[in-house]
């Protein structure tokens, strides 16, 4: 027998859905897809917040590192009898040049570890060269002769280009010059040499002969002022010329220093400073030529810098002590990009210090003792070069992302260049290459809790006041008009706010200072009075204001005391303090009036504030 198969039973057809359906169903649509939005949203703004603190620490991870040195590969710059006077080499670190005691200035291409060519000085002819010397922010060197001479050279780099693409770099000698500065053609085992501008100056010096010269590269015309005078019987054994060529540095064999200011008229002798007794061996300004590095045949390294002294003037005054060299001090070199320089010694030790700081950034190990030595720091700081007698080129690498920064740079009165006692200074950008960052915390962290307090100061009172007023005494038409206001303004971006602080209401309390100052006592006044009167009325009179208006009666004695600050300030800044407050203030007080000031920050960041002491007090008063 068959089995028979039962069929399913029919669907029931499908009923069409009402509208109020259609309308759920859009709205569970919708609010899936909001809160899907929201939630992304949220996720995005954890991983941006993320990104930021990532990127943060990234930025800052440098400062925990230490310094990182090697050294590169040796270069043969010299034969026998001869040795290096000055050294130099180009941003890239690619190709450099020494000026040779045999008279040459000799090109070098580190990528080939050769010398490239060898440059004749012009006009040398029998004579032989005695000294040499290279230009703090230039590579410019200068050579001493033995016929009373110093000439000078100018290095120039070119980059080689293949295909739209850098390939390579070339050095040359761009120009030569020659100074007379002895007319008794005596030797010349001493130099400096600085170029502003168009304008060369050198300084030479021997055991009984000091003289400054100058001239135009592209002139003939020599001014030569004859200083020898000056010198009292003291041997000069270095020298030292700012970068401006207004000061020059004379280093003597019974451990002092002279000082003089240059002119166009030649120099004058403005201070002799005893430098501790030992002969002086080496002497450098420091990048900017406001601080002059001394070191002596003790290994003594001191910083010296211009310090104001009661009513006179800046004089130099040993100010900074670094750690001493294993031997006499041989050469320093300064950076052109910060305040660091390097150190040689006569033990063939180097290392790199930094002036702000005070502490060695980097030690090398020992070369080969040399009796003498010269040294460059490559332009990015990146690296340095060191010649000495034994004629061959020591090249070192370093890194050091940060040196100006240290825990007590960070969080303690700093000595900089320019200021006359440690003090706490917040400058991280100047108007000059030669400009010294200050990353001093103290007045960010100070400057951010008074911002914060003016802040509270302007805001709580209003807000809390304000919720009170509104929670409590105002009719219900009002409140409902102003706590979706109040709360509409935490909307607005901080950076808006900032940025209308900056443009807009700094310099309009600077153009009317003293009356804001005015409309802190006008404010208080004025709301104080407005309640007293209405407290004095008649009670017939108070009670036909109802409950919540009051405020519309002391805000008219509110606008009458600001209209009458906006009438009076003018006469009374000009009876109480001569017309000018900020200058009354500077005088009187001694305080300087600063436009963007924690005031008017406070002012900024109260109004941001506001809403969220209002909203919360509000809420917290009304239930």
């Amino acid at each position: 027998m068959a089995e028979s198969v039962l069929a399913p039973p029919p669907a029931p057809p499908r009923r069409p859905p009402t509208a109020p359906e259609e309308r759920l169903k859009r709205l569970r649509f919708l609010d899936a897809l909001i809160g899907r939005g929201i939630t992304a949203g949220g996720i995005t703004i954890v991983l941006a917040v993320l990104g930021i603190f990532v990127f943060v620490f990234a930025e800052a991870l440098p400062l925990l590192f230490p310094v990182r040195v090697s050294e590169k590969e040796n270069v043969q710059v010299e034969g026998a009898g001869g040795r290096p006077l000055a050294v130099g080499e180009d941003e890239y670190r690619e190709t450099g040049w020494v000026l040779s005691s045999h008279g040459v200035v000799r090109l070098l291409d580190f990528r080939g570890g050769r010398i490239a060519a060898e440059v004749p000085l012009e006009g040398l002819g029998g004579a032989k060269v005695l000294g040499g010397a290279r230009a703090l922010d230039a590579d410019v060197l200068a050579a001493g002769t033995s016929d009373g001479r110093v000439l000078a050279a100018g290095i120039g780099y070119e980059s080689i280009y293949a295909e739209g693409r850098r390939t390579g770099q070339t050095v040359r000698v761009a120009w030569q010059a020659a100074l007379p500065v002895r007319e008794d053609g005596k030797p010349v085992p001493l130099v400096a040499v600085t170029l502003r501008g168009e304008r060369l100056t050198v300084a030479a010096a021997g055991p009984d002969f000091l003289a400054v010269a100058s001239r135009n590269v592209e002139g003939e015309r020599v001014r030569l002022a004859d200083l020898s005078g000056t010198l009292a019987g003291r041997e000069p054994t270095t020298l030292a010329l700012d970068q401006d060529a207004e000061s020059l540095c004379v280093g003597t064999s019974d451990g002092r220093v002279l000082r003089y200011a240059l002119d166009e008229e030649g120099g004058e002798l403005r201070e002799n400073l005893d430098a501790g007794g030992a002969r002086v061996t080496a002497l450098a300004f420091a990048f900017g030529s406001q601080t002059l590095l001394v070191g002596d045949e003790e290994g003594t390294v001191s910083g010296w810098q211009g310090i104001r002294s009661g009513g006179a003037g800046r004089t130099l005054s040993r100010v900074r002590e670094f750690d001493r060299a294993g031997a006499a001090v041989t050469a320093f070199a300064a950076s052109r990009r910060d305040k660091s320089f390097l150190v040689v010694d006569r033990q063939g030790g180097v290392r790199l210090d930094h002036l702000t700081t005070e502490r060695t950034l980097a030690e090398w190990g020992k070369a080969p003792p040399q009796r003498e030595a010269v040294a460059a720091i490559a332009p990015k700081r990146d690296g340095a070069a060191v010649a000495g007698e034994r004629g061959y080129l020591r090249r070192l690498d370093s890194r050091a992302p940060h040196p100006e920064v240290t825990l007590r740079a960070l969080f303690a009165p700093v000595l900089y260049e320019g200021y006359d006692r440690p003090e706490f200074v917040w400058q991280s950008t100047g108007g000059t290459d030669d400009f010294e960052p200050k990353f001093s915390l103290v007045p960010l962290i100070f400057g951010s809790l008074k911002g914060v307090l003016y802040a509270m100061l302007f805001s709580a009172p209003l807000a809390l006041l304000g919720a009170l007023y509104t929670s409590q005494f105002a009719p219900a038409r009002l409140r409902a008009l102003v706590k979706p206001t109040v709360e509409v303004m935490a909307a607005l971006p901080s950076v808006v706010v900032g940025f209308l602080a900056g443009l807009w209401l700094s310099p309009t309390v600077e153009r009317n200072l003293a009356a804001v100052g005015f409309l802190f006592l006008a404010v208080p006044l004025s709301v104080g009075l407005g309640v007293a009167v209405l407290r004095l009325l008649p009670p017939r009179i108070r009670g036909r204001l109802s409950s919540g208006r009051e405020l519309l009666y002391v805000g008219g004695f509110l606008a009458a005391g600001i209209v009458g600050v906006a009438f009076a300030a003018g006469p009374l800044e000009e009876t109480l303090f001569g017309g000018n407050l900020r200058s009354w203030l500077r005088e009187s007080a001694g305080i300087a009036y600063e436009p963007r000031n924690a005031l008017v920050v406070g002012f900024a960041l109260g109004f941001a504030v506001i809403p969220i002491l209002y909203t919360v007090a509000e809420d917290a008063l009304s239930n």
